[in-house]
């Protein structure tokens, strides 16, 4: 077997992987479903902000489920992949189930509150949820003391804790809402989970 053979044989098993197997399989759906709402959003232009949040419509209110897997474009897209696997990883620890049960939580309660109380616009992206595992994971140290949350913790104030940024008021277009929105629902969930 050459190399080429070879290679191409790892890749497949490596993608096999990642789409078959747990852990693996909770990320990696969500990122097929990021490109392709991202590309759909090249596809289709505008006509895609039907799966967009739009606050306090009838039709925006689909957009709490959709919103997240479309992107504006290919930057909002790769500035909300890093974020999405290394903290969902984090929240994945914990199992399959629990981060299932914590990402479909964050999505609509984000999403909700987005849809009832944001800017009127259009809402896309994946950051009420990533702002939520962050307040998920963050709240969990306080919660738990348990040495492993704590360092967690303090690792994701390092790498991510310049995100925190992002819930102030912003006049450029970004749904500052969706990421103060995504915070509250973190820890709203972890509330529910610890009370």
């Amino acid at each position: 077997m050459d190399s080429a053979s070879r290679n191409m044989d790892y890749a497949l098993k490596l993608a096999q992987r990642l789409f078959t197997e747990a852990p693996f399989y909770f990320l990696s759906w969500p990122v097929v479903a990021m490109l392709a709402g991202t590309i759909l959003r090249y596809l289709v232009g505008r006509r895609v902000e039907w799966l967009g949040i739009v606050p306090r419509t009838g039709r925006g209110i689909l957009g709490v489920a959709t919103a997240p897997f479309v992107h504006d474009n290919f930057s909002h897209f790769l500035a909300n992949l890093p974020p999405f696997v290394v903290l969902g990883a984090l929240v994945l620890r914990r199992g399959g189930h629990a981060f299932v049960e914590t990402a479909v939580v964050l999505l609509l309660l984000s999403g909700g509150m987005v849809w009832a109380m944001g800017r009127k616009g259009v809402h896309v992206g994946m950051s009420g949820v990533i702002f939520g595992f962050l307040g998920y994971l963050l709240g969990m140290a306080w919660v738990t003391k348990e040495l492993w949350d704590l360092l967690i913790a303090v690792l994701v104030l390092l790498v991510y804790g310049g995100m925190l940024a992002g819930i102030k008021p912003a006049r450029n277009g970004t749904s500052w809402e969706g990421h103060l929105f995504g915070l509250i629902a973190g820890v709203a969930k972890l509330w529910i989970d610890y009370r």
